[in-house]
């Protein structure tokens, strides 16, 4: 493994999970935001993974890390829309899986503040709205990496593919919710 002590880590997970992400953003960016109906199947394709991915979480514990599925509930709400119906995850629970899972959440505020401001100003935006607090990003960041530093490669590979899987299942959620 070639992340190792006093290696930026979230610098490596970052690297390592580029194209997942780029995956995912050019998913989702194909939805038109301006339109309602169409605003509407991307929060539902966010809920189809969020929501079971949050719910595996609580299962864990990983400091910094605030679930947003109340408010993608609000949002769809306020859209006269329906929550899909999303079976449990069966993933492996252990403090690797759920730092990378985390990171993956954690980053999505950012993109999603940004989406925040395009929305038209009629559409809710209490998921896509909820933003860091000031020095929040840079806390989750630097303790992601003070525990990557901590518990070694095993582990880092570990939260590389936890990150990687959670990409996967919002990609798989986009892909989902289009083809209905």
């Amino acid at each position: 493994m070639w992340w190792g002590i006093g290696i930026d880590f979230h610098g490596m997970l970052r690297a390592s999970t580029r194209a997942d992400h780029d995956q995912v953003d050019a998913l989702f960016g194909a939805f038109d935001l301006a339109e309602a109906s169409s605003y509407g199947t991307m929060l539902r394709a966010h809920a189809r993974a969020l929501l079971p991915v949050e719910a595996w979480m609580a299962d864990g514990a990983v400091p910094l890390w605030e679930p947003r599925g109340a408010a993608l509930r609000a949002d769809l709400d306020a859209l006269g829309l329906t929550v899909p119906d999303v079976p449990p995850l069966h993933w492996r629970t252990d403090d690797a899986a759920l730092w990378g899972t985390a990171y993956v959440l954690e980053g999505s505020r950012l993109g999603g503040a940004m989406i925040a401001r395009r929305l038209p100003s009629a559409m809710p935006r209490a998921y896509l709205g909820q933003v860091h607090a000031p020095g929040h990003w840079r806390a989750f960041l630097a303790a992601l990496d003070e525990r990557a530093e901590v518990n070694g490669a095993q582990w880092q590979a570990d939260a590389v593919a936890a990150a990687q899987r959670t990409f996967e299942t919002f990609a798989a959620a986009a892909r989902s919710e289009r083809s209905r």
